[in-house]
């Protein structure tokens, strides 16, 4: 007999790899994406609070989130929020079905190779775990998708890093979050 396990937040999510995509191209920043149908915020969860991460969807590839505190960065946690209000026109939803992330600090390969770089993060919608995504060590875009999630007023998805890629001398960074949906 088959027991099903009766707190299902405490399985362990399934494991994708993201897909090394296209080369990033400072001019083609900004494209269609979930930004088409709404703002949406990216701040770093810290014990006492929460900081703006600006430069995680700022559309500029030459701008970066850099961790700070022990640890080079494993255990960082950033909260991307969707609005408080989404549109009536949308119904009070639209679809959300994955990421795209410049790993690392990619302004320069230098730069790259000094700040470690996320392998492995956990993707969790609205504090239940979606999946836990496998990263290459590649200044390419990642993409990662999912099967459709209806986003709603005050959603968010917590992106929290798992391990990393060691950089020689810096903490972990990320370039660029976008994220796909609305379309």
């Amino acid at each position: 007999m088959l027991l099903a396990n009766p707190n299902p937040a405490l399985a362990e999510p399934r494991t994708v790899s993201a897909k090394v995509a296209e080369p990033v191209l400072p001019e083609l920043m900004g494209g269609c994406s979930m930004k088409c149908a709404f703002a949406w915020s990216a701040e770093v969860i810290k014990a006492k609070g929460a900081q703006p991460a600006r430069a995680l969807n700022d559309e500029r590839a030459e701008t970066a989130w850099i961790a700070d505190g022990p640890g080079g960065g494993v255990g960082a946690k950033l909260r991307l929020s969707f609005p408080k209000k989404i549109r009536a026109e949308m119904d009070g939803e639209t679809p959300f079905f994955g990421l795209d992330l410049i790993n690392g600090h990619w302004k320069t390969e230098e730069l790259w190779r000094q700040h470690a770089r996320v392998k492995k993060a956990r993707l969790l919608y609205n504090g239940r775990p979606l999946c836990d995504v496998t990263f290459a060590d590649s200044r390419r875009w990642q993409r990662v998708t999912f099967p459709d999630i209806m986003v709603r007023s005050r959603d968010a998805l917590t992106f929290e890093v798992l391990e990393i890629f060691p950089g020689e001398k810096g903490a972990v960074s990320i370039s660029e979050i976008v994220l796909q949906g609305a379309h």
